[in-house]
């Protein structure tokens, strides 16, 4: 089934994404560090310290002989917490607990590690299972572990092959045996650290860079957001209006691909705005040749039947500087999937092939990134692997084309996990799910800004079959376009308060532009949720339109201590060894009024080197000064550590000039 939801000042077309909020209205703040990155084990529950109300593991699922498997609260038999899992198997009637499945990528190493010890017979068999998109098992690494009384360690090691997509853990009692396993932990070979640092800005959205912090935590930024939609329906072919699309500025243009729904088949359309501001917009007409019942293409701004979004590169031929890529229905793995078209103008398109560029369906994200020479797609596919029975889990997946026709084998990205779902289950709902990802080249990263569906249930709204629930823009990063870190989870765009006209569902724009203040993503949002227009007697009408959030550059998390001169603790954030050659060490923070901002530079011992004047103020970019007269030009070319300190300070980026 097809889904489609009905819906200042800013200078390059860079894709990419900042607020001038500070702590008390910001948000999604994790917990302060111990001494390292949070981001390690992948298994959810992995000490089996919570169990549901039949004694079965939360995040686990488990098979055959249901008795045989239990969370217990045994001191002689865990290790750490408060619970452990026993095994106890009978002869002839086996049992297998199995994790939550959780996203995987082909060709990386995995490591697993368990804590078991025996009582009696024979101990289970511990293993990984890597399954491919259509869940079916690709490979399996397992260890056979031998009795033993006391409490050992297990350790699994893995590749995941070819077409993998998700490793499920597994515990499988097959034998008569009684044993007891704790301390679950699935780590995945980290993405290979390259300690040269260039002129690109290091943002914190994950712990590439990151070696240890104390005292300090992510916090998400909302964007601001214009009070009111910048694009409504207003024509007659716009039932609703909408974004899934794009919007660049070419030239002293802002061109934006907007979406409308309306009673004539496909039923939504691609439609096209200008502004000279980025604010206040107009809706040429004539510029398509695709007119609506009797009203002619003269007299209307559509430019293509169905959805999509586009892709600018200023470097391909002429008549394919626009590309779009539109889902189209038809036969499962063979004609239903991802379509594309070019276009010399944005306005007139001509379809690229008779079939699919990449199979499933329906929500797509493109993008051109110069830096590699490579367009991005991020396709909505389906797997049978959620929570609700015969219900299909939306994740995320990513591929790559050098010239937007031939794609590379797509590559889960980012799908719903326990944190997700548990976010559901706080609105009294389901689970949750990627209805779609813009992924936007910024800076030394790739930022993802995955649309999570939180499902409340499938029984309200016009389309209640497909779930309802919001929808929410988050934030996500990545390195390499396979590695994807999350580690926090609060919207980037909030949703308007009840009454609102973007008080439901919120989609955005497949880039964001970007100029040396601020970020700015165009949304599209619905008064309603994911379901539709409500069925209630009296409910108001399912309206939709398009609005405009800003960041301050670089604004989208940031690193906060809260501490004050006296009070509390300030934090320090260390991170890995940086080669550099450049002079000039420079940050964007907003040291308030009671802070300060310090920075060491440390060699590979720990040792310092050189040590800042702290930096006071809010500043978008500011050079940090050494005491002594001092340069980081002197330590071009050596490995050395670069130690921040906190107090009262967010800290957004650093770079080296």
């Amino acid at each position: 089934m097809v889904e489609r939801r009905v819906g200042r000042r800013v200078l390059v077309p860079l894709v990419a994404l900042a607020s001038l909020v500070v702590p008390t209205a910001a948000s999604g703040q994790t917990p302060a560090d111990t001494g390292a990155p949070q981001d390690g084990n992948l298994v959810a529950n992995g000490g089996f310290d919570v169990g549901d109300r039949a004694g079965h593991p939360i995040s686990w699922s488990v098979e055959g002989n249901e008795a045989a498997a239990n969370v217990v609260n045994l001191s002689a038999y865990r290790t750490a917490g408060p619970g452990s899992l026993e095994l106890n198997v009978p002869e002839g009637d086996p049992v297998t607990v199995s994790s939550d499945r959780i996203v995987a990528a082909p060709g990386v190493a995995y490591t697993l590690t368990a804590r078991v010890k025996g009582r009696a017979g024979k101990p289970a068999v511990l293993s990984m299972a890597f399954a491919d998109f259509n869940r079916t098992e690709v490979g399996v690494s397992a260890a056979d572990t031998a009795f033993s009384g006391e409490w050992q360690t297990v350790t699994v090691n893995g590749t995941a092959p070819a077409g993998t997509a998700q490793v499920t853990i597994r515990i499988a009692g097959s034998y008569a045996g009684w044993s007891y396993w704790d301390q679950i932990s699935l780590n995945r070979a980290p993405v290979a650290y390259d300690p040269k640092l260039g002129a690109e800005r290091e943002l914190f959205l994950d712990d590439y860079r990151v070696e240890s912090s104390q005292d300090v935590g992510r916090v998400v930024h909302p964007a601001r957001k214009a009070p009111e939609p910048l694009i409504r329906a207003t024509y007659p072919w716009e039932q609703n209006a909408y974004i899934y699309g794009s919007v660049f500025k070419i030239g002293n243009v802002y061109r934006m691909w907007y979406d409308c729904n309306n009673d004539v088949a496909p039923g939504y359309y691609l439609c096209y705005a200008e502004s000279r501001d980025g604010v206040r917009w107009t809706k040429p007409l004539g510029r398509g040749n695709l007119g609506y019942k009797d009203i002619p293409a003269s007299r209307t701004n559509l430019v293509i039947a169905g959805g999509g979004t586009v892709a600018y590169n200023p470097t391909a031929p002429a008549d394919r500087r626009f590309a779009l890529m539109q889902f189209h229905t038809g036969v499962v793995n063979e004609t239903l999937g991802y379509y594309v078209y070019f276009s010399p103008d944005g306005y007139h398109w001509t379809q690229a092939s008779d079939k699919p560029a990449l199979l499933d369906g329906d929500v797509s994200n493109v993008t051109w990134d110069a830096r590699t020479g490579r367009y991005i797609a991020t396709i909505k596919k389906r797997m049978f692997t959620s929570r609700t029975p015969g219900v299909y889990d939306r994740s995320a997946f990513v591929s790559t084309s050098t010239d937007f026709l031939n794609w590379s084998t797509p590559v889960l990205g980012v799908s719903g996990d326990y944190a997700d779902d548990g976010a559901a289950q706080a609105r009294n709902g389901l689970e949750g799910q990627v209805y779609g990802m813009p992924v936007l080249p910024y800076e030394s990263t790739y930022v993802g800004v995955p649309w999570m569906l939180l499902i409340t249930n499938f029984t309200h709204g016009s389309q209640a079959s497909a779930g309802d629930g919001p929808v929410l823009p988050q934030i996500a990063a990545s390195r390499d376009l396979v590695d994807w870190s999350r580690p926090v989870r609060d919207p980037i765009i909030e949703p308007g308060r009840p009454g609102a006209w973007d008080d439901g569902a919120l989609y955005t724009a497949s880039n964001v532009l970007v100029d040396d203040r601020s970020v700015t993503m165009y949304y599209g949002a619905f008064n309603a949720g994911h379901g539709g227009q409500p069925t209630t007697e009296g409910a108001p009408t399912y309206t939709s339109g398009v609005g405009m959030a800003t960041w301050r550059r670089d604004g989208f998390v940031s690193m906060t201590n809260a501490s004050l001169p006296g009070v509390g603790d300030p934090g320090t954030l260390t991170t890995k060894p940086l080669v550099t050659d450049g002079k000039a060490l420079r940050v964007n923070a907003d040291v308030r009024p009671k802070g300060s901002l310090t920075v060491e530079v440390l060699d590979a011992a720990g040792q310092p080197l050189l040590t800042s004047l702290p930096v006071k103020g809010d500043h978008l970019d500011t050079q940090v000064r050494w005491t002594g007269g001092r340069s980081l030009a002197d330590l071009a070319g050596q490995p050395v550590k670069l130690r921040f300190t906190l107090v009262d300070t967010d800290l957004y980026a650093y770079w080296v000039r």
